[in-house]
């Protein structure tokens, strides 16, 4: 007992170090990015509230519809109002009666702050006692709880404890299905809560916790689906971001590498060795010897793998039951096809047979909000209007069923005494989010789609498994609302690179740069450059902060790893 309250004294004096030299709201950053501190990471960004950070894609546009009168409420909670968009003619705003047109820019995620954060968290079935529950609760939550129901061992990376919501039940679900709802966060749930009556009643039947929360950071798709997959924060897994972004310099030209994780030139052949934390699937290809289905759907590569783990990779054992029973897929945007690697997955036959350009182009003969796709050069280029629409979630949301119905049921496995473990992401929203913002009419109609996919989801499970399966909705993270609406900044992950890189001699500068590689949240320096030119950590930090786009203040600070406590 002396020895835990020595510890616990000792950790508390340094967490109270780590803050002293931090502004005073920094503290829900300071315990997220010591959650996801990895040892090549040198700085910490902490933005201003709504301003987003993200490549040069952010500065893209599109035309997104709103209603007019919700419009105007939204805008009214941040002290702005339609004259506001009628005087700024790049935002080309028109009224067609209730409707309002508005030209905007890419929007995206990241931060500590609740719009990015705060998420759903559902459990049901009947091994869990009903209730609503206001207790702080992270995505790493679910791995643990649902080990505890099945009465496996946590995955390896697990640092917290099942949440106390379990009935004391004997026997264990044939089948759990976890649903996530990527760029689900809460702000675009209240957004449009009137088109979500399925979701809003799993809510008031279930296990809901109402201050879910992203505990981590990036708030990140990746590290979202990794969380959930593996209840592993990023300090275990890796896992810290989608993208790895290095600026490649030669004689003056120069241009932005963006490694994605686990993903190289060919997306059959993954590095899933990137995900240090095993998951809740990979306990169970090992404790049952291979006999678990395991299945996690996304359109993106990233959140498949963080969801379903590792496959075979690594194994002797059982490895081809594994390679069978895993069936691990993705969309490869430039065929659009689902895949897989087959080296540790398994493709379903039916997915092999989805046509996402086919569905796509049958629903919107005439293009979807303008935009006309007839073949996969046009898709690729549009790949995020074309994973946006309802139809997309309607086919995933078929597709996942179809899976089950027959790589499970009708082959028998569903009553085998190997309970299955299902992952499906509905990354449309997603997709709408990014590109129309979470409060437009696309992301509305969407969000129903979503809404009737998960009631789907729901009477399939009942009606195939009766009261057999535990079904968990959730999301990998929130997102910033749209800073037409906000008047929040945008900057790009160019422009941070290269202000950090003024610090260098031009002649220097043309070939070099200071930045190892940097996700939205975080820096990697070049220590030996730094050296050589005498360039302290706390001049790049004054640089970065000095950054003022659109002649404002864009990060609020900047911080160092002795600003968690962990040099010094």
């Amino acid at each position: 007992m002396r020895f835990l309250f020595a510890a616990n004294l000792t950790a508390a004096v340094l967490l109270l170090t780590a803050f002293a030299g931090c502004k005073k709201n920094d503290t829900a950053w300071i315990e997220r990015y010591k959650r996801s501190v990895r040892n090549d990471v040198d700085l910490y960004l902490v933005p201003e509230r709504y301003a987003v950070l993200e490549s040069s894609w952010l500065k893209k546009s599109a035309v997104s519809r709103f209603d007019k009168e919700e419009l105007i409420k939204t805008l009214a909670v941040y002290g702005r109002s339609l004259e506001d968009l009628k005087k700024n003619p790049v935002y080309e705003y028109k009224e067609e009666g209730n409707e309002v047109r508005l030209k905007v820019g890419r929007i995206s995620h990241s931060t500590a702050y609740d719009y990015d954060t705060a998420i759903p968290l559902v459990f049901h079935g009947k091994w869990f006692a009903a209730q609503q529950s206001d207790a702080v609760a992270y995505q790493q939550h679910i791995a643990p709880t649902l080990a505890k129901v099945l009465g496996v061992r946590k995955p390896g990376g697990v640092e917290i404890e099942a949440l106390p919501i379990l009935k004391d039940l004997k026997g264990k679900p044939e089948i759990i299905l976890v649903a996530v709802i990527d760029q689900g966060g809460m702000g675009l749930l209240q957004a449009h809560k009137a088109v979500t009556p399925r979701i809003a009643a799993l809510m008031a039947k279930s296990v809901n916790f109402t201050n879910a929360q992203v505990g981590h950071l990036d708030a990140h798709t990746a590290v979202g689906h990794m969380a959930i997959g593996t209840g592993a924060f990023p300090r275990k897994s890796s896992v810290i971001g989608n993208t790895f972004f290095t600026m490649e310099k030669s004689a003056g030209k120069q241009i932005l590498r963006k490694d994605e994780i686990y993903a190289v030139r060919d997306e059959t052949k993954v590095t899933t060795e990137e995900l240090k934390s095993e998951t809740l699937g990979d306990v169970l290809n090992q404790v049952n010897a291979g006999k678990s289905v395991v299945v996690a759907q996304s359109y993106a590569l990233r959140a498949a793998i963080g969801m379903g783990g590792h496959g075979s990779l690594g194994l002797k054992e059982y490895a081809k039951a594994v390679t069978g029973n895993n069936l691990i897929y993705w969309l490869d945007a430039a065929n659009s096809k689902w895949v897989t690697d087959t080296r540790y997955y398994s493709l379903p036959h039916v997915a092999a047979a989805s046509d996402v350009m086919l569905s796509y182009t049958k629903n919107y003969p005439a293009g979807f909000e303008g935009y006309t796709i007839r073949d996969t050069r046009a898709a690729f280029e549009n790949w995020g209007v074309m994973m946006s629409t309802p139809a997309e979630t309607q086919l995933e949301g078929e597709l996942v069923r179809a899976v089950i119905r027959e790589e499970i049921i009708q082959k028998k496995k569903h009553n085998d005494g190997f309970t299955d473990l299902v992952y499906v992401s509905f990354k449309s929203a997603d997709a709408v989010g990014h590109h129309f913002g979470y409060h437009s009419l696309e992301a509305r109609d969407t969000l129903a789609a979503i809404d009737k996919e998960i009631g789907a989801l729901e009477d399939f499970l009942t009606r195939e498994y009766g009261d057999r399966f535990v079904l968990v909705l959730t999301a990998d993270h929130g997102c910033a609302p749209l800073s037409e609406i906000t008047g929040g900044a945008r900057l790009t992950v160019e422009e941070v690179i290269a202000a950090i890189d003024t610090l260098l001699p031009p002649e220097v500068a043309a070939n070099e740069s200071l930045v190892h590689f940097m996700t939205v949240g975080q820096v990697s320096l070049n220590h030996d450059l730094m050296n050589k030119h005498r360039i302290s950590i706390e001049a790049i930090r004054d640089k970065i902060m000095a950054m003022k786009p659109e002649n404002r203040s864009f990060f609020r600070n900047i911080l160092t790893r002795k600003d968690l406590g962990l040099d010094g």
